[in-house]
């Protein structure tokens, strides 16, 4: 210490001097500076905080209690008796909801002591959790322990999507939102709502939504007869559902469910007694066995259940205004339950009658279904069938290339064939399937023509292997032959053109204006033939006739559709229409639909394979059960084309399928040139039917040994079984009252007005009574073959009778002298001959006196 005066001096000149005051004061202000700018960060950031959690809060989406339910539900079919036969849903959508008071509490506290423990505490979000998972995370590095109550979960699922989010700064943003929007819920759903929604919601693996889909999986039983086992099982599975799969990893959910069933002890939802019986259970024994029961027992739509499906999917769309993607959802996810139009018993018999085949003259040759996907170089896929696979046969020679077969050896040496000459190797194959079905095939329409009630169908032979496969009953358009001659020429003909039964054409060679000719399937003509002769024997050059100078195709069109025909285009108001040549043809339910309505009485229903389509809350959304028919024909002509094509099945080309057991059956066949498709179609007073018969490849079936008319026995069978089993009264056909009968000449169908006039009885619309009389039979020898005037040259002549002389043919038989037997028309729409019995030459009277007019019968 320096006490001189130098040293004293120096002390006190430096107390006075300003300098460490001015550094004091500098040091201070910047202390100030530094606190205010501390707290104004601090506030700052407060305020910026604040403002960051009121825009997350006010970027949270707006809910109701509606937006948290559950969302998709699985649909189910029925039978007309209201028997469960089978389920539909999406991916999603496996889901049957269930009210809190179904659920039993053992399932309930499963997930709520393993989940929420404090759910029934909380009011939305818990605290408690929070500070705890916080801690944990802190002090292990492992943030991954939940916080979340079950509100929270169920707005996660319903509101916000279920999935991971991309960063941690979003995941704190939708926690925030969660946790916010869980407080509000609270405040407008009670807690048992909360749970159904959330135990209805949650996925629980196998494709499983919700605890009674997943008990009906793993178990096989309703979730309100689980165990206390079954409970920690069902509850263990909602954190992952792949990792803690019952089925696939016991192991990972065992631990699980012993963690949930020492949560349940623990939080008093157990006893002792009560956790030790459920540790002891060998749950997973079961849930294997299960699995496996399951896996062996793959069910599939059957073509019935397809063809509802179809229908529902496009009603909801024609009717209800929904889009495609729409419909889809809405019978996949939208609880629907469906009640099928099917009978039982009846497709019973139809299924019995297509599993014999001796109905299909034991020709059990093998078709071929085959699909290949090669991956190509430049890295593009391309496809093959077994349509590719012909159609490359015939464009390199090989024209007689079909696709029948004896074995499965057979149809691979072709296929390897084919796969050589296409570069296709294993290496480059990424799929390949391969099925032989019968190649012959067939399909069967029955329905209730006064309901439109389909009753049973056939979609084809074979076993079905697929949901919504190829069902040839509503998706194969076929060529009708025959069939269709009713619909597009008598049908219009006699409703709207002026034709009666009665009317006739000359059946000789005819060529239309366009220069068509068309052949009958008989050899040569058979001269002047009524409209019901030309019914019942499927006479083609007479329906020609018919349709171009009488019905025209235009009409002959507006009828078909009115019958509910829409396969028909603009390529089809052509004269070969009337004997059933169509740009794409017709399928067997429309075809079955159009001849219903002539069943009714001209009345046409929609055919149609459910009754009623129900939503989840009871509300009816399609009904079909008083279903609103149209008259598309009159009742005259309805029961006209009735009478006679009863001629069709007792005398014509439909003998074979009268089932011979007293019932009135009416119907018509068809054949296509070279048997490439055989049809019948007919009805009962109670049924309508159609079958047809033919290769999906349109082949022709002359040369198969099978006979022509075994699908019309095939019919026969199945309606005589139908009559029997199902208790059908005999019955004909009801006469309409403004229906009655005139005595006319066979030939002519005028009124009888000479002694030669050979009479029959014929029934008329009594708004369209015959009025001229027949007093002229002139004769002539006609060549059976060109149906001209016999000459010296003529292989077969017959005496013909006309009613005037302009109905004589006014040219000479034109055959080149032969002395071969004539042969059969190969051209022909028709395979079942009938002998025309000889006409003998009248003697010369003169006529009488008309008779008169009988007195109508009603």
């Amino acid at each position: 210490m320096d006490y001189s005066k130098h040293g004293t001096q120096k002390k006190e000149k430096h107390i006075r001097s300003d300098i460490p005051k001015a550094k004091h004061k500098v040091s201070f202000n910047i202390f100030r500076i530094f606190i205010f700018l501390l707290i104004t960060i601090g506030v700052m950031g407060i305020a910026a905080g604040v403002g960051g959690m009121k825009g997350v809060l006010d970027s949270a989406p707006e809910i109701s209690v509606e937006d948290v339910m559950p969302q998709g539900y699985k649909s189910f079919i029925y039978d007309r008796d209201g028997n469960l036969l089978t389920q539909l849903y999406q991916p999603e959508t496996n889901r049957i909801q269930k009210d809190i008071g179904e659920i039993p509490k053992v399932l309930q506290n499963a997930f709520i002591a393993l989940e929420d423990e404090r759910f029934w505490e909380h009011n939305g979000i818990d605290p408690k959790g929070i500070v705890r998972a916080f801690f944990v995370g802190i002090t292990s590095g492992d943030f991954s322990e939940g916080a979340s109550t079950l509100t929270q979960q169920l707005l996660k699922l319903n509101v916000f999507g279920g999935g991971a989010e991309s960063s941690m700064l979003l995941k704190f943003k939708r926690k925030f939102q969660e946790q916010y929007l869980a407080l509000e819920l609270e405040k407008n759903m009670s807690k048992e709502e909360i749970l159904e929604a959330y135990l209805n919601t949650i996925n629980l693996g196998a494709s499983t939504y919700g605890v009674e889909a997943a008990c009906l999986r793993y178990f096989g039983k309703s979730c309100s007869e689980v165990t206390a086992s079954e409970a920690a099982v069902i509850a263990g599975i909602a954190n992952s559902p792949t990792y803690f799969d019952p089925i696939s990893y016991p192991e990972n959910n065992k631990e699980r469910r012993d963690k949930t069933l020492n949560d349940m002890l623990e939080q008093g939802y157990l006893t002792q007694a009560e956790y030790d019986e459920a540790m002891a259970d060998d749950v997973y024994a079961r849930i294997a066995a299960r699995a496996e029961e399951q896996s062996g027992n793959q069910k599939f739509f059957t073509y019935y259940e397809d063809a509802a499906i179809r229908q529902i999917l496009q009603d909801l769309q024609d009717k209800l205004g929904y889009t495609s993607e729409q419909a889809v959802n809405k019978l996949y996810g939208g609880g629907l339950k469906v009640y099928l139009a099917q009978d039982n018993q009846m497709q019973t018999i139809v299924d019995e009658e297509y599993h014999d085949d001796s109905n299909f003259g034991y020709i059990n040759t093998l078709g071929l279904t085959w699909r290949c996907s090669v991956l190509e170089e430049d890295g593009s896929t391309s496809n093959y069938d077994e349509m590719t696979m012909q159609y490359w046969n015939w464009n390199n020679g090989n024209t007689g290339f079909k696709l029948l077969y004896d074995n499965a050896d057979q149809a691979w040496a072709d296929i390897n064939h084919y796969k050589e000459a296409m570069g296709i190797t294993e290496e480059n194959t990424i799929a390949e399937s391969f099925d032989q079905p019968y190649a012959l095939q067939s399909s069967f329409v029955l329905m209730d023509h006064k309901t439109g009630e389909v009753k049973a169908i056939a979609g084809g032979r074979n076993e079905k292997k697929e949901s919504l496969s190829f069902s040839r009953e509503t998706q194969s358009e076929r060529q009708p032959g025959s069939c269709f001659k009713i619909l597009a020429c008598y049908l219009p003909g006699i409703d709207a053109a002026g034709m009666t039964l009665a009317s006739t054409k000359m059946d000789a060679p005819y060529t239309t204006p366009s220069g068509y000719s068309p052949n009958n399937w008989y050899s040569g003509y058979w001269g002047l033939t009524t409209v019901r002769k030309a019914i019942t024997q499927s006479m083609n050059v007479v329906t020609t006739k018919f349709l171009v100078e009488d019905v025209t195709p235009s009409l002959a069109i507006e009828y078909c559709k009115k019958l509910g025909i829409t396969t028909l285009t603009d390529d089809d108001y052509v004269e070969s229409l009337a004997l059933g040549g169509l740009t794409y043809g017709v399928t067997n339910l429309e075809m079955t639909g159009a001849y219903a309505a002539i069943a009714n009485g001209g009345v046409r229903v929609r055919p149609v394979f459910y009754t009623k389509v129900v939503d989840r809350d009871g509300n009816v959304l399609l009904d079909n059960t008083n279903p609103e028919g149209e008259q598309v024909i009159k009742e005259t002509t309805a029961y006209l084309l009735t009478d006679a094509m009863r001629d069709v099945v007792t005398q014509g080309t439909g003998t074979a399928s009268n089932p011979n057991d007293g019932m009135d059956v009416a119907g018509k066949t068809g054949t296509t040139n070279d048997s490439k498709d055989l049809w019948f179609v007919g009805y009962t007073p109670y049924l309508t039917a159609g079958v047809w018969l033919g290769y999906d490849q349109s082949y022709p079936m002359e040369y198969t040994g099978l006979s022509e008319t075994e699908h019309e026995y095939l019919w026969a069978r199945i309606m005589r079984r139908i009559d029997a089993e199902c208790g059908f009264e005999t019955a004909s056909f009801p006469v309409p009252d403004n229906v009655g009968t005139r005595t006319v000449c066979s030939k002519s169908g005028k009124l009888v007005g000479t002694s030669v006039c050979t009479p029959v009885t014929e029934y008329f619309d009594l708004s369209a009574l015959p009025s001229g009389y027949c007093n002229d039979h002139i004769g002539a020898t006609v060549c059976n073959v060109c149906g001209g005037l016999a000459t010296g040259n003529s292989p077969s002549t017959s005496y013909q009778e006309y009613s005037s002389s302009s109905s004589i043919p006014n040219y000479y038989c034109t055959c080149q002298p032969t002395t071969e037997a004539p042969t059969a028309n190969t051209n022909a729409s028709e395979s079942t001959p009938t002998t025309e019995p000889p006409v003998t030459e009248p003697p010369v009277t003169e006529p009488p006196t008309p008779e008169s007019t009988p007195t109508p019968v009603g």
